[in-house]
């Protein structure tokens, strides 16, 4: 049972791992709510769908985001994007934690849960792989006596503020009075159905995780390292794109994610393309005209496309300019390509481009830093510096030689039946 936030970025995150079970014979299938805006990824999986509990409201998100329905907000000055130590004062930590748990409560509603209940006890899943926000997943999986897992499709910020917060009441609750909000809500659902919350279920029984290994926290979570799979929606090849570029190519990208959590982009459009307009490169810029609204004339060395299927586009290209998001530089990584990351705040950019940055393979700009300048001179390093080219090739064959999603799927079906046994 694979159980997604019903959004296309996690959609094709969780596929290629159902692909690998599936064609070992599993039977396989999404067990989501119904996103009426996102009927066609599921369906570009080629695997089974079920809908099961109210529609999901795209806009109500937003507006949890923006904190219009909480306290705070995805939105707010507390985000747990957040990277730099000297901002994880105990009001932080304890803040944004509070605000996730009840964001993943959101994700996870009752009526999504006591629909999805009848249908599991019936079909009996052995495994339920669920993504790093959708804790429904080890909810449906304890009360049907599942084994759980979790597919990251970034680095894992659910177990790092975990682990601050535990640190944290460590310190300051030494007695245990508090309760946590994580687990008084998943406690509360458990209980109704005759079921006691475990440990386990807040990281699952394992971790499976295709992100570089330079972005994976060191905490004592199960983590499965697994090669990244592209994953891109049918469409027709463009000519251009399967020609060797007479001039380096540049890909810039801003993802998805971005646009469906905030409804607008973090940074300028405007300032990523100035930059690039006057070097002799060739940017192909994956980008809709509500994106370019405000750009008020194309570089001559722009080609904007509203889509490419984008592990394609990197095979050509010299460089990607990008918001940090987990399918881009995964697609970036397994096609060796040096990488300018202005990382979002949505989930776990700023640590990703950091890390990535320390590992010698990109390079880091601040949002509020963005300027043509500061973007020019970022690229012209990345093109013009040897090591960022060796580094990006040497972190793409420590991808090549991670264990495949095939190569996986024994341990998968190992855990499910030690578990179903117990």
């Amino acid at each position: 049972m694979l159980m997604v936030f019903p959004t296309r970025t996690h959609i094709y995150g969780v596929a290629p791992i159902g692909w690998a079970l599936r064609a070992a014979g599993h039977e396989v299938r999404f067990v989501v709510q119904h996103n009426p805006a996102e009927v066609e990824p599921f369906l570009e999986t080629g695997l089974d769908t079920m809908w099961f509990g109210d529609d999901f409201d795209l806009a109500r998100h937003r507006r949890a985001a923006r904190g219009l329905d909480s306290e705070g907000g995805m939105d707010s000055a507390y985000k747990i994007s957040e990277s730099r130590p000297e901002k994880y004062t105990d009001d932080y930590i304890r803040t944004v934690y509070d605000m996730w748990a009840w964001a993943l409560h959101w994700a996870a509603p009752e009526s999504f849960l006591d629909d999805v209940l009848p249908f599991a006890r019936w079909w009996r899943p052995d495994l339920v792989l669920w993504d790093p926000i959708v804790y429904a997943g080890p909810l449906i999986a304890q009360a049907v006596g599942a084994a759980s897992m979790r597919m990251l499709i970034a680095a894992d910020q659910t177990a790092r503020i975990s682990f601050q917060y535990r640190d944290l009441m460590r310190r300051v609750d030494p007695a245990g009075r508090e309760p946590d909000p994580l687990v008084t809500w998943m406690s509360q659902w458990l209980d109704r159905h005759g079921c006691a919350f475990d440990e386990r279920l807040r990281f699952g029984h394992a971790s499976i995780d295709p992100g570089p290994a330079c972005i994976r926290y060191d905490l004592p979570v199960n983590y499965v390292p697994v090669r990244f799979a592209p994953f891109n929606r049918p469409l027709p090849m463009p000519d251009w794109l399967l020609e060797k570029p007479a001039r380096p190519r540049i890909c810039v990208t801003l993802g998805v994610s971005a646009r469906q959590v905030h409804g607008q982009e973090e940074t300028s459009v405007a300032s990523l393309l100035d930059g690039l307009a006057d070097l002799d490169v060739e940017v192909v810029a994956t980008l809709n005209a509500e994106q370019l609204a405000d750009v008020p004339r194309l570089p001559d060395n722009v080609r904007a496309v509203d889509f490419v299927p984008l592990n394609e586009l990197l095979a050509g290209c010299a460089a990607i300019v990008h918001q940090g998001g987990g399918a881009t530089l995964g697609n970036a990584v397994v096609n060796g390509v040096p990488q300018l990351i202005i990382p979002g705040t949505t989930w776990a950019e700023r640590v990703s481009a950091l890390a990535q940055e320390k590992r010698g393979y990109g390079l880091f700009l601040e949002l509020e830093e963005v300027t043509a300048e500061a973007v020019r001179h970022r690229v012209i390093r990345l093109l013009a510096e040897p090591s960022f080219l060796a580094s990006a090739r040497e972190a793409q064959q420590e991808m090549l030689a991670t264990p495949t999603m095939h190569d996986i799927v024994p341990e998968l079906e190992l855990a499910a039946a030690r578990h179903r046994g117990a």
